[in-house]
Protein backbone atom coordinates (compact mmCIF):
# COMPACT_ATOMS: atom_id res chain seq x y z
CA UNK A 1 0.00 0.00 0.00
CA UNK A 2 1.45 3.39 -1.03
CA UNK A 3 1.83 5.41 2.14
CA UNK A 4 2.57 9.04 2.99
CA UNK A 5 4.00 10.16 6.33
CA UNK A 6 2.98 13.46 7.91
CA UNK A 7 4.89 15.03 10.80
CA UNK A 8 4.47 18.37 12.53
CA UNK A 9 6.38 20.24 15.21
CA UNK A 10 5.54 23.47 17.01
CA UNK A 11 6.97 25.19 20.05
CA UNK A 12 5.22 24.33 23.30
CA UNK A 13 5.69 22.79 26.76
CA UNK A 14 4.92 19.28 25.55
CA UNK A 15 6.61 19.43 22.20
CA UNK A 16 10.32 19.31 22.94
CA UNK A 17 10.66 15.51 22.84
CA UNK A 18 8.64 15.01 19.68
CA UNK A 19 10.89 16.32 16.92
CA UNK A 20 10.23 15.81 13.25
CA UNK A 21 13.00 13.22 13.10
CA UNK A 22 11.57 11.28 16.04
CA UNK A 23 8.06 11.24 14.58
CA UNK A 24 9.33 10.07 11.19
CA UNK A 25 11.41 7.33 12.81
CA UNK A 26 8.41 5.96 14.75
CA UNK A 27 6.15 6.22 11.68
CA UNK A 28 8.76 4.46 9.52
CA UNK A 29 9.03 1.59 12.01
CA UNK A 30 5.23 1.35 12.05
CA UNK A 31 5.15 1.09 8.23
CA UNK A 32 7.76 -1.69 8.29
CA UNK A 33 5.68 -3.66 10.80
CA UNK A 34 2.50 -3.25 8.75
CA UNK A 35 4.13 -3.82 5.35
CA UNK A 36 3.34 -0.29 4.12
CA UNK A 37 5.47 1.28 1.38
CA UNK A 38 6.49 4.90 2.08
CA UNK A 39 6.26 7.01 -1.09
CA UNK A 40 6.28 10.55 0.31
CA UNK A 41 7.08 12.43 3.53
CA UNK A 42 5.42 15.71 4.48
CA UNK A 43 6.75 17.73 7.42
CA UNK A 44 5.78 21.14 8.83
CA UNK A 45 8.37 22.60 11.21
CA UNK A 46 7.57 25.20 13.90
CA UNK A 47 3.96 25.54 12.71
CA UNK A 48 1.01 25.27 15.07
CA UNK A 49 -1.61 22.59 14.52
CA UNK A 50 -4.36 25.04 15.44
CA UNK A 51 -4.41 26.24 11.83
CA UNK A 52 -4.71 24.40 8.55
CA UNK A 53 -2.51 27.03 6.90
CA UNK A 54 0.48 24.68 6.79
CA UNK A 55 2.33 24.36 3.45
CA UNK A 56 3.23 20.68 3.75
CA UNK A 57 -0.19 19.77 5.16
CA UNK A 58 -1.94 21.48 2.24
CA UNK A 59 0.43 19.72 -0.17
CA UNK A 60 -0.60 16.43 1.47
CA UNK A 61 -4.30 17.21 0.98
CA UNK A 62 -3.72 18.28 -2.64
CA UNK A 63 -1.74 15.11 -3.41
CA UNK A 64 -4.47 13.04 -1.77
CA UNK A 65 -6.95 14.36 -4.34
CA UNK A 66 -4.53 13.25 -7.06
CA UNK A 67 -4.48 9.71 -5.55
CA UNK A 68 -0.69 9.80 -5.06
CA UNK A 69 -0.98 7.45 -2.07
CA UNK A 70 -3.45 5.07 -0.41
CA UNK A 71 -2.77 5.75 3.25
CA UNK A 72 -1.40 8.40 5.62
CA UNK A 73 0.56 7.57 8.77
CA UNK A 74 0.76 10.19 11.52
CA UNK A 75 2.64 9.93 14.83
CA UNK A 76 -0.45 10.82 16.91
CA UNK A 77 -3.85 12.38 16.31
CA UNK A 78 -2.74 15.84 17.51
CA UNK A 79 -0.01 15.93 14.86
CA UNK A 80 -2.71 15.94 12.18
CA UNK A 81 -4.58 18.90 13.69
CA UNK A 82 -5.27 20.43 17.10
CA UNK A 83 -8.52 22.00 15.93
CA UNK A 84 -11.10 19.18 16.14
CA UNK A 85 -13.29 20.63 13.39
CA UNK A 86 -10.36 21.05 10.99
CA UNK A 87 -9.30 17.52 11.86
CA UNK A 88 -12.73 16.09 11.16
CA UNK A 89 -13.17 17.97 7.87
CA UNK A 90 -9.78 16.97 6.46
CA UNK A 91 -10.08 13.36 7.63
CA UNK A 92 -13.40 13.20 5.84
CA UNK A 93 -11.76 14.56 2.68
CA UNK A 94 -9.09 11.86 2.85
CA UNK A 95 -11.72 9.16 3.38
CA UNK A 96 -13.75 10.45 0.43
CA UNK A 97 -10.62 9.96 -1.67
CA UNK A 98 -10.32 6.37 -0.40
CA UNK A 99 -7.32 7.11 1.83
CA UNK A 100 -6.91 5.44 5.22
CA UNK A 101 -5.38 7.16 8.26
CA UNK A 102 -3.15 5.31 10.75
CA UNK A 103 -1.56 6.49 14.00
CA UNK A 104 1.89 5.08 14.68
CA UNK A 105 1.95 5.76 18.43
CA UNK A 106 -1.74 5.26 19.20
CA UNK A 107 -3.49 1.95 18.64
CA UNK A 108 -6.77 3.67 19.53
CA UNK A 109 -6.97 7.47 19.27
CA UNK A 110 -7.29 8.74 22.87
CA UNK A 111 -8.84 5.42 24.00
CA UNK A 112 -12.26 3.93 23.22
CA UNK A 113 -14.18 7.11 24.04
CA UNK A 114 -11.76 8.93 21.72
CA UNK A 115 -13.00 6.85 18.78
CA UNK A 116 -16.57 7.90 19.52
CA UNK A 117 -15.56 11.55 20.01
CA UNK A 118 -13.53 11.58 16.79
CA UNK A 119 -16.45 10.18 14.82
CA UNK A 120 -18.87 12.51 16.59
CA UNK A 121 -16.72 15.51 15.67
CA UNK A 122 -16.77 14.38 12.03
CA UNK A 123 -20.55 14.39 12.17
CA UNK A 124 -20.62 17.80 13.86
CA UNK A 125 -18.18 19.23 11.34
CA UNK A 126 -20.36 17.97 8.53
CA UNK A 127 -23.42 19.46 10.24
CA UNK A 128 -21.81 22.87 10.73
CA UNK A 129 -20.46 22.82 7.17
CA UNK A 130 -23.95 22.10 5.85
CA UNK A 131 -25.44 24.81 8.09
CA UNK A 132 -22.83 27.33 6.97
CA UNK A 133 -23.42 26.36 3.35
CA UNK A 134 -27.14 27.09 3.76
CA UNK A 135 -26.41 30.55 5.20
CA UNK A 136 -23.94 31.32 2.43
CA UNK A 137 -26.39 30.03 -0.15
CA UNK A 138 -29.12 32.37 1.12
CA UNK A 139 -26.68 35.28 1.09
CA UNK A 140 -25.60 34.58 -2.49
CA UNK A 141 -29.10 34.16 -3.89
CA UNK A 142 -29.57 37.84 -4.76
CA UNK A 143 -26.14 37.95 -6.38
CA UNK A 144 -26.98 34.86 -8.42
CA UNK A 145 -30.25 36.38 -9.66
CA UNK A 146 -28.10 39.05 -11.34
CA UNK A 147 -25.86 36.33 -12.88
CA UNK A 148 -22.86 37.71 -11.03
CA UNK A 149 -19.81 35.76 -9.84
CA UNK A 150 -20.43 34.31 -6.37
CA UNK A 151 -16.85 33.30 -5.62
CA UNK A 152 -14.37 30.54 -6.33
CA UNK A 153 -11.97 30.02 -9.23
CA UNK A 154 -13.46 30.95 -12.59
CA UNK A 155 -13.52 28.31 -15.35
CA UNK A 156 -10.83 28.48 -18.01
CA UNK A 157 -11.82 31.04 -20.64
CA UNK A 158 -13.56 33.48 -18.29
CA UNK A 159 -12.55 36.50 -16.20
CA UNK A 160 -14.42 38.92 -13.96
CA UNK A 161 -15.66 42.19 -15.44
CA UNK A 162 -15.75 45.50 -13.56
CA UNK A 163 -19.30 44.80 -12.33
CA UNK A 164 -18.32 41.25 -11.25
CA UNK A 165 -20.07 39.45 -14.10
CA UNK A 166 -18.57 36.82 -16.41
CA UNK A 167 -16.44 38.10 -19.27
CA UNK A 168 -14.64 36.03 -21.92
CA UNK A 169 -10.86 35.80 -21.61
CA UNK A 170 -9.63 35.54 -25.25
CA UNK A 171 -6.55 33.39 -24.59
CA UNK A 172 -8.37 30.96 -22.31
CA UNK A 173 -11.32 30.78 -24.70
CA UNK A 174 -9.00 29.65 -27.52
CA UNK A 175 -7.77 26.78 -25.36
CA UNK A 176 -11.35 25.77 -24.50
CA UNK A 177 -12.38 25.75 -28.19
CA UNK A 178 -9.33 23.65 -29.05
CA UNK A 179 -10.18 21.14 -26.30
CA UNK A 180 -13.71 20.65 -27.61
CA UNK A 181 -12.49 20.42 -31.21
CA UNK A 182 -9.89 17.74 -30.41
CA UNK A 183 -12.32 15.80 -28.20
CA UNK A 184 -15.05 15.68 -30.85
CA UNK A 185 -12.47 14.46 -33.38
CA UNK A 186 -11.77 11.42 -31.24
CA UNK A 187 -8.63 12.51 -29.38
CA UNK A 188 -8.27 11.04 -25.90
CA UNK A 189 -8.05 13.20 -22.78
CA UNK A 190 -4.42 12.13 -22.40
CA UNK A 191 -3.57 13.26 -25.95
CA UNK A 192 -5.30 16.61 -25.39
CA UNK A 193 -3.34 17.11 -22.15
CA UNK A 194 -0.05 16.36 -23.87
CA UNK A 195 -0.84 18.90 -26.60
CA UNK A 196 -1.87 21.69 -24.19
CA UNK A 197 1.02 21.08 -21.80
CA UNK A 198 3.51 21.09 -24.68
CA UNK A 199 2.37 24.65 -25.43
CA UNK A 200 2.90 25.63 -21.79
CA UNK A 201 -0.81 26.32 -21.23
CA UNK A 202 -2.27 26.12 -17.71
CA UNK A 203 -5.65 25.35 -16.17
CA UNK A 204 -7.68 28.01 -14.37
CA UNK A 205 -5.93 26.89 -11.17
CA UNK A 206 -2.51 27.52 -12.73
CA UNK A 207 -1.68 23.81 -12.95
CA UNK A 208 -0.74 21.60 -15.89
CA UNK A 209 -3.64 19.81 -17.57
CA UNK A 210 -4.61 16.28 -16.55
CA UNK A 211 -7.44 14.00 -17.70
CA UNK A 212 -9.74 15.18 -14.90
CA UNK A 213 -9.39 18.83 -15.90
CA UNK A 214 -10.33 17.95 -19.51
CA UNK A 215 -13.39 15.99 -18.35
CA UNK A 216 -14.55 18.88 -16.15
CA UNK A 217 -14.31 21.29 -19.09
CA UNK A 218 -16.28 18.98 -21.40
CA UNK A 219 -19.07 18.71 -18.80
CA UNK A 220 -19.23 22.41 -17.90
CA UNK A 221 -22.43 24.03 -19.24
CA UNK A 222 -21.08 27.52 -18.60
CA UNK A 223 -19.33 27.23 -21.95
CA UNK A 224 -22.73 27.33 -23.69
CA UNK A 225 -23.88 30.30 -21.59
CA UNK A 226 -25.70 28.51 -18.74
CA UNK A 227 -25.36 30.37 -15.42
CA UNK A 228 -25.93 28.22 -12.35
CA UNK A 229 -25.25 29.17 -8.72
CA UNK A 230 -27.02 29.24 -5.34
CA UNK A 231 -30.05 27.42 -6.73
CA UNK A 232 -30.42 29.84 -9.62
CA UNK A 233 -30.15 28.61 -13.22
CA UNK A 234 -30.33 31.00 -16.17
CA UNK A 235 -29.99 30.01 -19.83
CA UNK A 236 -27.77 32.48 -21.74
CA UNK A 237 -26.92 34.12 -18.41
CA UNK A 238 -23.23 34.44 -19.32
CA UNK A 239 -21.34 34.83 -22.63
CA UNK A 240 -21.01 31.48 -24.45
CA UNK A 241 -17.61 30.31 -25.70
CA UNK A 242 -18.84 27.38 -27.81
CA UNK A 243 -22.10 26.53 -29.57
CA UNK A 244 -24.68 24.19 -28.05
CA UNK A 245 -24.18 21.86 -31.01
CA UNK A 246 -20.47 21.55 -30.24
CA UNK A 247 -21.19 20.95 -26.55
CA UNK A 248 -23.66 18.15 -27.19
CA UNK A 249 -21.40 16.52 -29.78
CA UNK A 250 -18.68 16.42 -27.13
CA UNK A 251 -21.07 14.90 -24.57
CA UNK A 252 -22.12 12.30 -27.14
CA UNK A 253 -18.45 11.43 -27.72
CA UNK A 254 -17.96 11.14 -23.97
CA UNK A 255 -20.84 8.67 -23.74
CA UNK A 256 -19.40 6.66 -26.64
CA UNK A 257 -16.05 6.41 -24.90
CA UNK A 258 -17.68 5.48 -21.61
CA UNK A 259 -19.69 2.64 -23.13
CA UNK A 260 -16.61 1.46 -25.03
CA UNK A 261 -14.55 1.03 -21.88
CA UNK A 262 -14.41 -2.34 -20.18
CA UNK A 263 -16.73 -2.61 -17.23
CA UNK A 264 -14.77 -2.07 -14.08
CA UNK A 265 -14.58 -4.88 -11.60
CA UNK A 266 -17.09 -4.32 -8.82
CA UNK A 267 -15.64 -3.65 -5.41
CA UNK A 268 -17.48 -4.10 -2.14
CA UNK A 269 -16.75 -2.60 1.23
CA UNK A 270 -16.90 -5.21 3.95
CA UNK A 271 -17.76 -2.92 6.86
CA UNK A 272 -16.69 -5.35 9.60
CA UNK A 273 -13.21 -5.97 8.18
CA UNK A 274 -10.65 -5.99 11.00
CA UNK A 275 -13.36 -6.16 13.66
CA UNK A 276 -15.04 -9.52 12.94
CA UNK A 277 -13.58 -12.68 14.51
CA UNK A 278 -14.61 -16.31 14.38
CA UNK A 279 -16.02 -17.20 17.78
CA UNK A 280 -14.57 -20.73 17.63
CA UNK A 281 -10.98 -20.37 16.35
CA UNK A 282 -10.64 -16.60 17.09
CA UNK A 283 -9.26 -15.83 13.62
CA UNK A 284 -10.20 -12.70 11.70
CA UNK A 285 -13.00 -13.40 9.24
CA UNK A 286 -12.60 -12.16 5.67
CA UNK A 287 -14.86 -11.10 2.82
CA UNK A 288 -15.82 -13.70 0.23
CA UNK A 289 -18.06 -13.56 -2.84
CA UNK A 290 -19.66 -16.16 -5.08
CA UNK A 291 -22.08 -16.39 -8.00
CA UNK A 292 -25.20 -18.56 -7.88
CA UNK A 293 -26.47 -20.70 -10.80
CA UNK A 294 -28.86 -17.84 -11.61
CA UNK A 295 -25.94 -15.44 -12.08
CA UNK A 296 -26.61 -13.42 -8.91
CA UNK A 297 -23.49 -12.47 -6.98
CA UNK A 298 -23.54 -12.89 -3.19
CA UNK A 299 -21.12 -11.64 -0.56
CA UNK A 300 -20.23 -13.38 2.68
CA UNK A 301 -17.99 -13.25 5.71
CA UNK A 302 -15.82 -16.34 5.81
CA UNK A 303 -13.62 -18.03 8.45
CA UNK A 304 -10.29 -18.95 6.78
CA UNK A 305 -10.14 -22.21 8.80
CA UNK A 306 -13.58 -23.45 7.71
CA UNK A 307 -13.67 -26.78 5.82
CA UNK A 308 -9.95 -27.35 6.24
CA UNK A 309 -8.73 -30.65 7.69
CA UNK A 310 -9.60 -30.58 11.39
CA UNK A 311 -10.78 -27.08 10.63
CA UNK A 312 -13.25 -24.68 12.15
CA UNK A 313 -17.01 -25.33 12.15
CA UNK A 314 -17.98 -21.69 11.55
CA UNK A 315 -20.11 -21.48 8.41
CA UNK A 316 -20.28 -18.49 6.06
CA UNK A 317 -22.78 -15.72 6.71
CA UNK A 318 -24.26 -13.15 4.32
CA UNK A 319 -22.48 -9.79 4.46
CA UNK A 320 -25.55 -7.52 4.34
CA UNK A 321 -27.50 -9.66 6.79
CA UNK A 322 -24.78 -9.62 9.46
CA UNK A 323 -23.91 -5.95 9.03
CA UNK A 324 -27.56 -4.94 9.36
CA UNK A 325 -27.91 -7.02 12.53
CA UNK A 326 -24.78 -5.57 14.11
CA UNK A 327 -25.85 -1.99 13.32
CA UNK A 328 -29.46 -2.44 14.43
CA UNK A 329 -28.44 -4.10 17.71
CA UNK A 330 -25.78 -1.47 18.33
CA UNK A 331 -28.27 1.38 17.88
CA UNK A 332 -30.76 -0.46 20.10
CA UNK A 333 -28.11 -0.89 22.79
CA UNK A 334 -26.41 2.52 22.61
CA UNK A 335 -29.66 4.51 22.40
CA UNK A 336 -30.48 3.71 26.03
CA UNK A 337 -30.45 6.98 28.04
CA UNK A 338 -28.19 5.58 30.76
CA UNK A 339 -25.68 4.29 28.19
CA UNK A 340 -25.62 7.63 26.31
CA UNK A 341 -25.17 9.57 29.56
CA UNK A 342 -22.33 7.26 30.56
CA UNK A 343 -20.60 7.77 27.19
CA UNK A 344 -21.10 11.54 27.36
CA UNK A 345 -19.63 11.62 30.87
CA UNK A 346 -16.56 9.62 29.87
CA UNK A 347 -15.94 11.74 26.78
CA UNK A 348 -16.24 14.89 28.89
CA UNK A 349 -13.80 13.48 31.45
CA UNK A 350 -11.39 12.55 28.64
CA UNK A 351 -11.55 16.11 27.32
CA UNK A 352 -10.84 17.50 30.79
CA UNK A 353 -7.91 15.12 31.30
CA UNK A 354 -6.37 16.18 28.00
CA UNK A 355 -7.05 19.89 28.51
CA UNK A 356 -3.65 21.59 28.33
CA UNK A 357 -4.86 25.18 28.03
CA UNK A 358 -3.55 26.40 31.41
CA UNK A 359 -0.22 24.66 30.90
CA UNK A 360 0.18 26.21 27.46
CA UNK A 361 -0.93 29.67 28.67
CA UNK A 362 1.65 29.58 31.47
CA UNK A 363 4.33 28.40 29.05
CA UNK A 364 3.71 31.15 26.49
CA UNK A 365 3.37 33.85 29.17
CA UNK A 366 6.80 32.92 30.52
CA UNK A 367 8.23 32.78 27.00
CA UNK A 368 6.74 36.20 26.20
CA UNK A 369 8.15 37.66 29.43
CA UNK A 370 11.63 36.30 28.62
CA UNK A 371 11.33 37.68 25.10
CA UNK A 372 10.40 41.16 26.34
CA UNK A 373 13.29 41.17 28.81
CA UNK A 374 15.73 40.28 26.02
CA UNK A 375 14.32 43.07 23.82
CA UNK A 376 14.57 45.56 26.70
CA UNK A 377 18.22 44.68 27.30
CA UNK A 378 19.10 45.20 23.64
CA UNK A 379 17.21 48.52 23.52
CA UNK A 380 19.11 49.63 26.62
CA UNK A 381 22.42 48.73 24.94
CA UNK A 382 21.41 50.69 21.83
CA UNK A 383 20.54 53.75 23.93
CA UNK A 384 23.97 53.67 25.58
CA UNK A 385 25.62 53.36 22.19
CA UNK A 386 27.32 50.03 22.97
CA UNK A 387 25.23 47.75 20.73
CA UNK A 388 27.14 45.97 17.93
CA UNK A 389 25.51 45.21 14.54
CA UNK A 390 24.82 41.62 15.56
CA UNK A 391 22.60 42.85 18.41
CA UNK A 392 20.50 44.89 16.01
CA UNK A 393 19.87 41.77 13.92
CA UNK A 394 19.01 39.85 17.10
CA UNK A 395 16.49 42.57 18.00
CA UNK A 396 14.67 42.09 14.71
CA UNK A 397 14.52 38.31 15.33
CA UNK A 398 13.16 38.79 18.86
CA UNK A 399 10.49 41.22 17.68
CA UNK A 400 9.37 38.70 15.04
CA UNK A 401 9.29 35.93 17.68
CA UNK A 402 7.24 38.17 19.98
CA UNK A 403 4.45 38.42 17.40
CA UNK A 404 4.40 34.64 17.03
CA UNK A 405 4.34 34.06 20.82
CA UNK A 406 1.55 36.61 21.30
CA UNK A 407 -0.47 34.82 18.61
CA UNK A 408 -0.07 31.44 20.33
CA UNK A 409 -0.95 32.96 23.72
CA UNK A 410 -4.06 34.66 22.32
CA UNK A 411 -5.15 31.33 20.79
CA UNK A 412 -4.98 29.44 24.09
CA UNK A 413 -6.56 32.26 26.09
CA UNK A 414 -9.61 32.30 23.79
CA UNK A 415 -9.74 28.53 23.25
CA UNK A 416 -13.00 26.99 24.43
CA UNK A 417 -12.84 23.86 26.55
CA UNK A 418 -15.05 21.77 24.30
CA UNK A 419 -18.54 20.31 24.54
CA UNK A 420 -20.21 19.96 27.94
CA UNK A 421 -21.98 16.75 28.99
CA UNK A 422 -25.44 17.98 27.96
CA UNK A 423 -24.20 18.94 24.51
CA UNK A 424 -22.39 15.63 24.11
CA UNK A 425 -25.51 13.73 25.14
CA UNK A 426 -27.67 15.69 22.69
CA UNK A 427 -25.30 15.20 19.76
CA UNK A 428 -24.96 11.49 20.53
CA UNK A 429 -28.74 11.07 20.27
CA UNK A 430 -28.73 12.91 16.94
CA UNK A 431 -25.66 11.09 15.70
CA UNK A 432 -27.31 7.70 15.95
CA UNK A 433 -29.96 8.67 13.43
CA UNK A 434 -29.20 8.76 9.70
CA UNK A 435 -29.46 12.25 8.27
CA UNK A 436 -31.32 13.08 5.07
CA UNK A 437 -28.13 13.15 2.97
CA UNK A 438 -26.80 9.82 4.21
CA UNK A 439 -27.16 6.46 2.49
CA UNK A 440 -27.85 3.32 4.49
CA UNK A 441 -24.35 2.04 3.70
CA UNK A 442 -22.74 5.30 4.92
CA UNK A 443 -24.83 5.17 8.08
CA UNK A 444 -23.82 1.58 8.82
CA UNK A 445 -20.15 2.45 8.30
CA UNK A 446 -20.47 5.37 10.73
CA UNK A 447 -22.06 3.29 13.48
CA UNK A 448 -19.61 0.39 13.12
CA UNK A 449 -16.57 2.68 13.04
CA UNK A 450 -17.72 4.73 16.04
CA UNK A 451 -19.10 2.19 18.46
CA UNK A 452 -18.11 -1.37 17.52
CA UNK A 453 -14.72 -2.54 18.78
CA UNK A 454 -14.92 -6.29 18.03
CA UNK A 455 -17.52 -8.85 17.00
CA UNK A 456 -17.15 -12.58 17.74
CA UNK A 457 -19.35 -14.69 15.50
CA UNK A 458 -20.65 -18.19 16.23
CA UNK A 459 -23.18 -20.35 14.37
CA UNK A 460 -26.40 -18.85 15.62
CA UNK A 461 -25.12 -16.01 17.76
CA UNK A 462 -22.58 -13.22 17.97
CA UNK A 463 -20.99 -11.12 20.69
CA UNK A 464 -20.31 -7.41 20.29
CA UNK A 465 -17.64 -5.56 22.25
CA UNK A 466 -18.31 -1.82 22.17
CA UNK A 467 -15.97 1.14 22.45
CA UNK A 468 -17.08 1.75 26.02
CA UNK A 469 -14.78 1.05 28.95
CA UNK A 470 -16.01 0.27 32.42
CA UNK A 471 -13.98 -1.25 35.22
CA UNK A 472 -11.05 -1.80 32.86
CA UNK A 473 -13.04 -4.14 30.60
CA UNK A 474 -15.09 -3.47 27.47
CA UNK A 475 -18.82 -3.78 27.96
CA UNK A 476 -20.62 -6.08 25.59
CA UNK A 477 -23.97 -7.53 24.62
CA UNK A 478 -24.59 -11.15 23.59
CA UNK A 479 -27.21 -11.56 20.88
CA UNK A 480 -28.62 -14.98 20.04
CA UNK A 481 -29.85 -15.47 16.48
CA UNK A 482 -30.70 -18.56 14.49
CA UNK A 483 -28.91 -19.11 11.16
CA UNK A 484 -32.15 -18.43 9.31
CA UNK A 485 -32.39 -15.05 11.00
CA UNK A 486 -35.09 -16.06 13.50
CA UNK A 487 -34.41 -14.59 16.90
CA UNK A 488 -33.73 -17.16 19.64
CA UNK A 489 -33.02 -14.99 22.65
CA UNK A 490 -31.86 -11.50 23.56
CA UNK A 491 -31.10 -12.34 27.20
CA UNK A 492 -27.59 -11.08 28.04
CA UNK A 493 -25.07 -13.70 29.09
CA UNK A 494 -22.40 -13.35 31.72
CA UNK A 495 -18.83 -13.30 30.41
CA UNK A 496 -17.67 -16.75 29.31
CA UNK A 497 -21.12 -18.37 29.31
CA UNK A 498 -22.78 -19.97 26.27
CA UNK A 499 -26.05 -21.54 25.09
CA UNK A 500 -27.12 -24.78 23.55
CA UNK A 501 -28.69 -25.28 20.10
CA UNK A 502 -32.10 -24.32 21.48
CA UNK A 503 -30.75 -21.09 22.89
CA UNK A 504 -30.83 -22.12 26.55
CA UNK A 505 -27.93 -21.20 28.86
CA UNK A 506 -25.51 -24.06 29.51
Amino acid sequence: MRTALYARYSAGPRQTDQSIEGQIRVCTDYCKQKGLTITEIYADKHISGKTDDRPEFQRLIADAKKKKFDAVVVYKTDRFARNKYDSAIYKRQLKMNGIQIFYAAESIPDGPEGIILESLMEGLAEYYSAELAQKIKRGMHETALKCKITGGVLPLGYKASKDNTYEIDPDGAKAVKKIFEMYINGKSCREICQYLNSLGLKTSYGNTFDTNSITRIIKNQKYIGVYEAAGVKVEDGIPAIISKETFYLARKEMERKRVGKKKRKETFNYLLTGKLYCGYCKKLMTGLSGTSHTGIRYHYYHCPSFQKKNGCKKTNIRKEYLEDLVVDKTVEYIMQPDILKDIAGKIYAMQAENDTRKENIDYYKKKLNDNKKAIANIVKAIETGTAPTALLERLQTLESEQLSIEGELAYYETLSFGLNEEQLYFFLTQYLKPDEYETREEYKQKIITSFVHQVYLYNGRFVIYYNIVKGGEAEFENIMLADDGKKISDEPLSKGSSRDAQGQPL
